[in-house]
C-alpha cells in the first residue's frame, strides 16, 4: 500500500535514501528474479510488520482495560 507514492516521486532515492522494503522486494524478486531471497525477504517483512501491529493492539487494548480514575476521592 505504501509502494506507489514513494516510488512515482522519488524513485527510491536520491541513492536509497527513501526506499521502503516493499520497494526492494519488488526489485530483488522481479529486476533480479531472485525469488528465493525475495520470499525469505517478505517473511522476515510480515513477522516484523505483525509484532508491532500486535505490540500496538495490545497496548491500546490494556488502555481501554485500565480503571477510569475517581474523581472527588480523598
Amino acid at each position: 500500500m505504501i509502494y506507489t507514492e514513494p516510488f512515482v516521486v522519488t524513485g527510491g532515492g536520491p541513492g536509497n535514501s527513501t526506499t521502503f522494503v516493499s520497494i526492494e522486494l519488488v526489485k530483488i524478486a522481479l529486476g533480479q528474479f531472485d525469488l528465493g531471497k525475495a520470499a525469505a525477504l517478505s517473511l522476515v517483512y510480515n513477522i516484523v510488520i505483525s509484532d508491532r501491529v500486535l505490540g500496538v493492539l495490545h497496548r491500546h487494548d490494556q488502555c481501554r482495560r485500565r480503571p477510569a480514575a475517581k474523581e472527588g476521592v480523598a
